[in-house]
């Protein structure tokens, strides 16, 4: 499948795979929306794969709103294609429920 991010009335939805091949424009697309938006919700339900690099740049993104003092929600932890990678991280640092 084709990686795209896609605005659906403001929420950022990633359709495909998040690997390490499309690391870097995902890091760029968001740290870009960090410079311009006050709060940022990615959804994360339409990934199909994911791999470690991939949750690096989460949590690079995540790290860079809290030190500009943004608001970044991340959805999509029960989405069963990511679960395994999840596993094996703390992924209460980045995703959250309350959006």
């Amino acid at each position: 499948m084709n990686f795209q991010i896609i605005n659906n009335k403001g929420t950022f939805e990633v359709h495909g795979n998040l690997t390490f091949e499309n690391t870097n424009y995902t890091k760029g697309y968001f740290n870009m929306l960090l410079d311009r938006y006050y709060e940022i919700v990615i959804c994360l339900n339409k990934v199909t794969k994911m791999d470690e690099s991939a949750l690096n740049v989460l949590r690079f993104i995540s790290e860079k709103a809290k030190k500009r003092s943004k608001t970044l929600f991340v959805l999509g932890k029960n989405n069963g294609t990511i679960k395994n990678v999840m596993e094996n991280t703390n992924p209460n640092t980045i995703f959250r429920d309350d959006y």
